[in-house]
C-alpha cells in the first residue's frame, strides 16, 4: 500500500465520531511526521485537546502526556517527580519519567503561556534537539510532536518569544459551524480513549523514520521557490508600513523558513509525490503570522501570490516578452529608411509675425506695415475682419505702434484679402529627414521567419506543459491530504491564466509577421517631385 492510501485511512479512523476538524487533524499529523510542533488558539471546548488525544493512536505503541497548565505548575508536574531513593541512596538528582513529558509520543500541554521560566527553558531543549537532560544523563525523547493551546497568545515582555518561535505551525481552530454536525456532536458518544486505529494504518518507529530520512529527498521546482519570493517581496512591503504605523512588523527567521520548507516536502512524501507542487505552499500560511489578526492578512498574501504568480512564473514568459520587445524593434528598423525632404514653410519674424509680400500701404516713412501676428492669420475669415499690422523695424523691440485693417481669408491657405486684392504670406525652404517604409529583403525575412518560429515553438512547447499538468496532476491538487481542495481551483485558474499570457504572446508574435508582410514599400518613391516646391 502506497504511503498517501495508508495517510488517508489512517485520517479517516482518526476523524471518526469528530466533526469539522478534519484540517487541523491532518495538520498535527502532518506536523508529527515533519518532527516539528503545533500550537492551537482557540476557545476553550473547541475539541483541541481531543484532537491531540486521538492523535497518539496514529503511532503504533504510542502513548500520550497531556497537562492544563497555571502559574503554579512545578517541573515535577510536565517532567516527573525527583526520585527519593536516588537522592538518598546515591546523591543524584534524578527525576521519575515514566508516564511524564519524556517517555511520551505525542504531548499536549494546555494553556501553554502560564508555565514558568523552568519548564519553558527545560521544553525549549526538547523541541530544539529532543533531549531531555534527567540529572547527568541525556534521554533522547520518543517525542513525535509537542502540541501547545491556548484561549491567547503570548504576552510581550515576559520571555516567551524563543517558545512561541517553536511551534511551526498556527492554527486558529473554531466550534462547529454545521448544524448537522453539532447535532450528531451534542447526541452522541464518543470515547475519546478508544483507539480505533487498524494496527495497518498506524505508523511505527521503523516506517517513521524511514519517512524522516526520506523527506529530504522531495526536489523543489524553480517555481516553489519563485513563490516563496513574492511572498518574502510581499512581507517586507507589509513590514514597511507597519514600521510606518508602528503596528506589529510580521518576522519570519531563515530557520523557520527551512522548516517550512521541510514541512511542505513531508506533505509531498505523505501525498506520494518526489516533487514540491502549488498546494504545498497553501500550508505557509499557517506558518507565518505572529498575531491573530495577522492570520487573514498572510492568508490572502499566500492566495494571491500563488493564484497570480504561481506555475506562470515558472514557464519563464517574461524571457519571451523581452525577446518579443527586441524582436518587434529589429522589424521596424529593418523596414524603414530615411531621406532628406525639402518643404517650404511660413516664414516667422521675431517668434510671432507673418510678412506680408508685396504689401505697399504705408503710414509712416519708416517702413511698410506689412506684418501680421500669426495668431491673427490663422483666425482669418472669409468675411472681412479687423486686425492689426505692424511695421518691421529691423529690432523686434521697436515694431512700429500697429494700424488697424480689415483682411478676410484667402482662396489658399498661404493667402489673405486686402481691399480686394489677394496677397501671400513670406514662406522659406527647409529640409529634414523623413522616415518611409520599406519591404524587407528575402535574407532578412527569411531570417525572421526562423526567429520567429522558435519563439513560436517555445509557447508552443509551455501551453503543451499546462495542458499536460492540468491533465495528469490537476487531480493531485484536490486530493492533497493536507490542503483543502478549494484551493485547486486557484492554482488551476493560475494554470488558465499562464496559457492566456502565452497565448497573447502568441499574438503579437504574429502582429509581427503581419507588419512585415503587408508593410508598404515607399523606396519606389519619386523624391524629386517630392522636393518639387
Amino acid at each position: 500500500m502506497k504511503i498517501k492510501s495508508q495517510i488517508k485511512l489512517l485520517l479517516d479512523e482518526l476523524n471518526a465520531g469528530v466533526y469539522e476538524k478534519e484540517e487541523v487533524t491532518a495538520l498535527t499529523l502532518l506536523v508529527a511526521v515533519a518532527g516539528e510542533s503545533i500550537f492551537m488558539l482557540g476557545a476553550p471546548g473547541v475539541a483541541k485537546s481531543l484532537v491531540a488525544r486521538r492523535l497518539k493512536f496514529a503511532f503504533e505503541g504510542g502513548s500520550s502526556f497531556e497537562y492544563l497548565m497555571n502559574r503554579f505548575s512545578t517541573p515535577d508536574e510536565i517532567f516527573g517527580p525527583v526520585s527519593i531513593s536516588k537522592l538518598k541512596d546515591e546523591d543524584k538528582y534524578e527525576r521519575i519519567v515514566k508516564n511524564y513529558l519524556p517517555t511520551a509520543t505525542v504531548v499536549f500541554l494546555d494553556e501553554v503561556w502560564k508555565a514558568g521560566p523552568s519548564i519553558q527553558n527545560a521544553l525549549l531543549t526538547v523541541l530544539n534537539e529532543k533531549i531531555y537532560r534527567n540529572g547527568d544523563q541525556e534521554i533522547h525523547v520518543p517525542m513525535k510532536v509537542l502540541i501547545a493551546a491556548s484561549n491567547e497568545l503570548p504576552m510581550k515582555g515576559e520571555g516567551l518569544e524563543a517558545l512561541w518561535d517553536r511551534f511551526l505551525v498556527r492554527y486558529i481552530v473554531g466550534g462547529i459551524e454545521g448544524k448537522n454536525n453539532f447535532n450528531e456532536m451534542i447526541s452522541k458518544t464518543l470515547n475519546n480513549y478508544e483507539d480505533n486505529v487498524s494496527k495497518a494504518n498506524k505508523l511505527n518507529d521503523k516506517q517513521y523514520n524511514s519517512i524522516s530520512h526520506e523527506i529530504d529527498k522531495i526536489e523543489i521546482p524553480n517555481d516553489i521557490f519563485n513563490v516563496i519570493h513574492v511572498i518574502r517581496v510581499h512581507i517586507d512591503h507589509y513590514n514597511k508600513k507597519a514600521r510606518e504605523n508602528k503596528t506589529e512588523e510580521i518576522y519570519i527567521s531563515d530557520r523557520r523558513w527551512r522548516k517550512i520548507i521541510r514541512l511542505m516536502r513531508t506533505s509531498a512524501f505523505l501525498n506520494d509525490r518526489s516533487t514540491l507542487d502549488m498546494m504545498d505552499c497553501f500550508l505557509i500560511k499557517h506558518c507565518i503570522w505572529h498575531e491573530a489578526e495577522q492570520y487573514k492578512i498572510v492568508s490572502d498574501i499566500v492566495t494571491e501570490t500563488i493564484e497570480k504568480h504561481g506555475y506562470i512564473l515558472n514557464i519563464h514568459l517574461k524571457d519571451i516578452q523581452e525577446e518579443l520587445v527586441e524582436f518587434n524593434e529589429d522589424v521596424i528598423n529593418g523596414c524603414k529608411f530615411t531621406n532628406q525632404i525639402k518643404f517650404k514653410e511660413p516664414e516667422l519674424f521675431y517668434n510671432k509675425f507673418y510678412k506680408i509680400m508685396d504689401f505697399a500701404f504705408s503710414y509712416s516713412f519708416s517702413g511698410n506695415y506689412d506684418l501680421i501676428t500669426k495668431n491673427d492669420f490663422l483666425k482669418l475669415k472669409f468675411d472681412k475682419q479687423v486686425f492689426s499690422i505692424h511695421c518691421d523695424s529691423g529690432n523686434s523691440a521697436t515694431v512700429e505702434k500697429p494700424k488697424k485693417q480689415g483682411f478676410a481669408k484667402g482662396t489658399d491657405e498661404d493667402t489673405l484679402f486686402f481691399e480686394g486684392i489677394e496677397y501671400k504670406i513670406k514662406y522659406k525652404v527647409s529640409e529634414k529627414m523623413e522616415i518611409f517604409t520599406k519591404k524587407p529583403s528575402s535574407e532578412t525575412e527569411k531570417k525572421w521567419l526562423e526567429r520567429l518560429n522558435l519563439i513560436l515553438t517555445t509557447t508552443a512547447d509551455m501551453k503543451m506543459q499546462v495542458d499536460q499538468f492540468k491533465e495528469n496532476d490537476i487531480e493531485n491538487l484536490r486530493s492533497n491530504l493536507f490542503v483543502n481542495p478549494i484551493h485547486a481551483g486557484l492554482v488551476e485558474k493560475n494554470l488558465t491564466n499562464a496559457k492566456i499570457e502565452i497565448e497573447k504572446l502568441e499574438i503579437e508574435a504574429n502582429k509581427i509577421q503581419h507588419y512585415w508582410e503587408k508593410i508598404e514599400d515607399q523606396t519606389g518613391l519619386d523624391f524629386d517631385a517630392l522636393n518639387s516646391l
